[in-house]
């Protein structure tokens, strides 16, 4: 089989095509994720599915798969609710658009659900059926695989909303209108707040550049930090005991400094977690950026049926 896959952040797109599950080429397009940018994000797709096509002297695709951010309908192949990025996408007819211009299957799946399917395939979480995934970012994504499957709900909500588990009932508002969620006290776009409650008075923070103070022996950036670990370890717990894993994976750029962040999760996880059982695996992910885009080929080929 050969498939597109393409995973759609915020600021840019990555596409593989794939022959069985090995990736025979690979492109990053930027993104057009605010005002309107579907249709113009769309067009850039086909453009490079052309290109990659005609560099590998392709003249179909069987398939293609999208990972995109939100509460997307698998079954029906649709973006219920996105929050800021890709609004207009809400109700889009992706499948149509695929069958229209390549005559290819479409397939979709939330972002976070995609990266777990990467992470069970090929990296961290192999072989394993019981499995929670949170990726901190730009917000805290999540996602559960349990028993072997991936949870999705009624409502397709399901496991995918890990960072908005309350942590703080007199916590900060959250962009998504609750109070005290992980994502809003632990994430990119909460870091500069916390910064400056903190007294931490540079602009446009970010996690390298407290890494980077840290490093250095500022006192404040240790402190930020610390505070933000403790919020992920809270949210761990909470999915420990809402899902019952074997393995939490925890992915995204800021793992880069796992070896400061693994080790006090694991600590807070092991202390705080009820599991009479034994002990979570506290683990980073393992397939990189390309978790996403290895998740999509499983449900693409039927590795995994959605």
């Amino acid at each position: 089989m050969k498939n597109i896959v393409i995973d759609m952040g915020g600021t840019r797109v990555k596409l593989a095509l794939l022959e069985g599950d090995k990736i025979v080429s690979q492109t990053i397009i930027p993104a057009h994720s605010q005002g309107g940018g579907i249709l113009k994000t769309l067009s850039g797709i086909e453009e490079a599915i052309i290109e990659m096509m005609g560099s590998e002297s392709i003249s179909f695709i069987d398939s293609i798969g999208f990972s995109l951010p939100g509460i997307i309908d698998t079954k029906n192949k649709k973006i219920l609710s996105i929050n800021d990025k890709y609004v207009d996408g809400v109700g889009f007819d992706f499948s149509g658009w695929a069958k229209k211009t390549f005559n290819a299957a479409l397939y979709m799946e939330n972002d976070a659900r995609a990266a777990l399917l990467g992470e069970w395939q090929h990296g961290a979480g192999k072989g394993i059926d019981n499995i929670v995934m949170i990726t901190l970012g730009t917000g805290i994504g999540g996602a559960a695989f349990i028993e072997g499957r991936l949870l999705h709900g009624k409502h397709f909500q399901a496991g995918c909303l890990g960072g908005h588990f309350t942590i703080d009932f007199k916590g900060e508002m959250c962009n998504c209108g609750n109070r005290g969620c992980a994502e809003s006290i632990a994430s990119s776009w909460a870091i500069p707040s916390l910064a400056r409650k903190m007294g931490f008075n540079k602009e446009n923070v970010d996690y390298k550049m407290l890494f980077d103070a840290m490093s250095e022996g500022d006192a404040i950036a240790k402190e930020i930090l610390d505070i933000c670990i403790e919020a992920w370890s809270a949210c761990a717990v909470n999915l420990i005991h809402a899902y019952d894993p074997e393995i939490i994976i925890i992915g995204g750029g800021v793992m880069n400094s796992a070896d400061y962040i693994l080790p006090k999760i694991e600590e807070r996880v092991n202390k705080y977690s009820w599991t009479p059982w034994g002990k979570v695996k506290v683990e980073k992910a393992s397939s990189g950026d390309d978790a996403a885009l290895y998740g999509m080929n499983c449900i693409c080929t039927g590795t995994y049926k959605i």
